[in-house]
């Protein structure tokens, strides 16, 4: 983490800093505000002499700044952590600072203050605090063949190596107002549904679109089917149109609190590693099928209690390659089962790829 100030006032997609007041930021971020505010004169400096990191030491009547940065999956692991430290000591005070994108998921929280509270921290707020819990690059950062599970690891870094299972799993509060969308596309009395997930925010890590287009289809004759998503460029999201029992929500949920009612009253959810897996673990009633590729369920979704993963290993020798990019690592996938050698022609996950419609379908017909 680093402390900056700048010479004159700077907008940014997301912020506003003002001229000579110190804030509290990323390396990332700093490096993007260096690189476009060129006319700008940016003074920085460490925050590692201030950082006070907790030791184990009673928390009751002490403020603890938690600051994890942005993407709603990550948020959602994230949000393990307060309410794990408020179990053990129900007097302390948890600030979490995030990006004003993922505010809306702390809505209600009350492991938190009942809200987050919207990046750049100002630095003379940060000096009010007795400890500082910053999970800057944690999750996106780690790539190792041997890492362990996510939650397992966040805890580790504060010290926290016994925390008991049930506590490894999201945590959202659903508020009344968040049914508003789901009563006027589903309704308040309605018949069983599943829910599939076309795409998370990574495309790598989605399932190949016409093997779910098949998938759904199949999904249909059994049960209506709800399918979520965003398609920004609005490439896929007619794929899911027309069919009987299904309907197509891409692009219509305004905000991310709408799925929470949907994924809280499915059948079934089926999903790739994405928000909407983390979402539904905040819910072990509903049971899900996640699927795999680039990453293991043992990196993520370990102590999901619901899930019900598939992963097929074997399909390519890298696997899993725990690749974080926006870009597939073609160098390895070619060496995948049934790959092109032509990099060039390698559009997906030959992991994703090799599951088959009918082994979701398996799965999936379990729970119906």
């Amino acid at each position: 983490m680093k402390i900056m100030q700048v010479d004159q006032l700077l907008k940014t997609e997301t912020h506003y800093f003002k001229p000579y007041v110190r804030y509290v930021l990323s390396d990332f971020e700093l490096d993007q505000i260096i690189v476009s505010a060129n006319r700008t004169q940016v003074h920085w400096s460490s925050f590692n002499s201030y950082e006070r990191r907790w030791g184990g030491t009673d928390l009751n009547g002490k403020k603890v700044c938690l600051y994890r940065h942005n993407a709603w999956g990550d948020q959602l692991m994230a949000s393990s952590v307060p309410r794990y430290l408020k179990a053990l000591y129900p007097d302390v005070k948890i600030h979490l600072y995030c990006h004003p994108d993922v505010l809306p998921l702390w809505l209600g929280n009350p492991f938190v203050e009942h809200s987050a509270i919207p990046l750049p921290i100002p630095f003379d707020a940060m000096k009010e605090y007795d400890y500082h819990i910053f999970y800057e690059g944690m999750l996106e950062g780690n790539s190792e063949p041997d890492q362990r599970c996510c939650y397992d690891d966040m805890f580790s870094f504060i010290g926290l190596n016994d925390v008991p299972a049930r506590f490894k799993v999201p945590y959202v509060e659903v508020r009344p107002e968040d049914y508003k969308f789901f009563n006027e596309t589903i309704g308040v009395v309605h018949t069983p549904y599943a829910v599939y997930h076309a795409a998370p925010a990574n495309m790598n890590r989605a399932y190949p679109f016409h093997l779910g287009v098949k998938f759904v289809r199949m999904l249909a004759n059994r049960i209506p089917v709800v399918v979520v998503g965003r398609d920004k460029k609005k490439e896929y999201a007619y794929l899911f149109d027309g069919f009987k029992n299904v309907r197509n929500l891409i692009n219509k949920t305004k905000s991310f609190r709408d799925l929470m009612p949907i994924v809280e009253n499915a059948s079934a959810v089926v999903c790739p590693d994405s928000s909407v897996m983390h979402l539904t673990a905040c819910f072990p009633q509903v049971p899900m099928v996640s699927l795999w590729g680039l990453f293991a369920p043992n990196d993520r979704s370990k102590y999901y209690t619901n899930d019900h993963p598939i992963f097929l290993k074997d399909a390519c020798p890298h696997a899993p390659c725990h690749d974080h990019n926006f870009f597939l690592p073609t160098e390895q996938c070619k060496d995948a089962i049934g790959a092109p050698k032509d990099k060039t022609k390698i559009k997906s996950c030959a992991v994703l790829s090799a599951i088959t419609p009918e082994m979701i379908m398996n799965k999936v017909e379990a729970f119906l």
